[in-house]
């Protein structure tokens, strides 16, 4: 009998979730259930470009058959890391290569979405769903529509500096930008990507500390742009990723963490990969719950960990950011430093591979001979 597993939502979180759940089951040669998304025409699509970490560009590319010239609808670019400006008290210009020299990519969302729902791999019913378990006759259904419009007692808050930014768009593409660029300001950081058309900046902040005035006057001052859109949010994530007897959480609905480490496509990937164990290897829901839940910690712990040492600014925002405290129940920070004391890279094979965000011992050891470790 063949099982479905029903999405809900064309977005991010929705088309990655169906990739990836398509690539499982091609590479395991699992024919036994099928995809569907139900997808709302009405619904919006993430407004700015979408970074990814490189396990993900291996599902996108290889699923949609694309490429980087002849057949790049999703107008990616490479990111071969993050060159990080002002950060730190030690070297302030500096660059946080990938593990191995790994690529990554900007796209942008809606043409994924695009050709995600025309690529002929999924069945696309087109509907607004407000209550899955009764309207959706599936085994499983991910629910991808979007965060909630307040977080009740059924969500956790993740412990962050950040909870505002304000975006821009510079027209024409910049040759010499090469790379995702962050760039520490008074009042946080500033994310910067290039694209094909284009160049994408983000000014995160706190806004209980900063006023929205004081952030856009920086952040047209320091970068010359013209902000068009403004955008507050909490850091949060799910207690259960389980609602009912067949729906799961996915993207937003799920989590959202600022985004210093685009962790949100990897979390996306991982997700329908616990939900692909559950319905093939017999995976208890309860497992699945504590592990991708533990992986939002060590998320958190891990963006943290990025402002212990603060930046070349000694302001409210940097005194706050470096004071937040670890859930560290994880042994993240514990791994972070057995890399950084590590006396060479040879000795990284005795470490645990639990942590897979792209940073590998050597990663820690760069951040910490650069920024110092807190």
């Amino acid at each position: 009998m063949t099982e479905k597993i029903a999405i809900i939502g064309a977005g991010n979180a929705g088309c990655i979730s169906a990739l990836n759940l398509h690539y499982l089951k091609e590479t395991e040669d699992y024919d036994e259930y099928e995809i569907e998304i139900y997808h709302d025409p009405t619904a919006p699509i993430e407004r700015v470009g979408q970074g990814t970490q490189i396990n993900v560009l291996e599902t996108i590319f290889d699923i949609l058959d694309l490429d980087w010239v002849q057949k790049n609808s999703i107008k990616a670019t490479t990111k071969h890391g993050i060159r990080y400006k002002g950060w730190g008290k030690e070297n302030h210009d500096f660059f946080h290569l990938f593990r191995n020299g790994s690529i990554a990519m900007h796209y942008v969302p809606k043409l994924l979405s695009q050709q995600v729902l025309e690529s002929g791999l999924f069945n696309v019913v087109e509907k607004t769903i407000t209550n899955p378990e009764n309207e959706i006759d599936a085994t499983y259904i991910m629910d991808c529509r979007g965060g909630p419009d307040e977080l009740d007692d059924s969500y956790d808050i993740l412990t962050n500096p950040i909870n505002s930014v304000i975006l821009a768009r510079k027209e024409g593409a910049n040759p010499n930008l090469l790379w995702t660029e962050h760039i520490a300001t008074p009042n946080g950081w500033v994310f910067v990507i290039p694209n094909h058309d284009s160049v994408s900046y983000g000014y995160l902040y706190n806004n209980t500390i900063t006023t929205k005035e004081d952030a856009e006057k920086d952040f047209v001052e320091r970068f010359d742009v013209e902000p068009n859109d403004y955008l507050s949010f909490n850091n949060y994530v799910a207690k259960d990723i389980w609602r009912g007897e067949k729906t799961i959480l996915n993207g937003n609905s799920y989590s959202f963490i600022e985004p210093l480490e685009a962790v949100a496509s990897t979390v996306h990937q991982n997700i329908s990969e616990c939900l692909y164990g559950v319905l093939i290897n017999d995976a208890s829901r309860e497992e699945m719950n504590e592990s991708i839940y533990k992986e939002l910690i060590q998320i958190q712990d891990f963006i943290l960990w990025h402002y212990k040492n603060g930046s070349i600014y000694d302001t409210p925002f940097w005194n706050h950011a470096q004071s937040l405290q670890y859930t560290n129940n994880n042994g993240l920070i514990e791994h972070i430093q057995k890399c950084v004391e590590l006396p060479n890279i040879i000795n990284s094979d005795n470490l645990s591979d639990d942590f897979e965000y792209d940073w590998v011992p050597h990663s820690f050891k760069n951040w910490y001979n650069n920024v110092g470790n807190a």
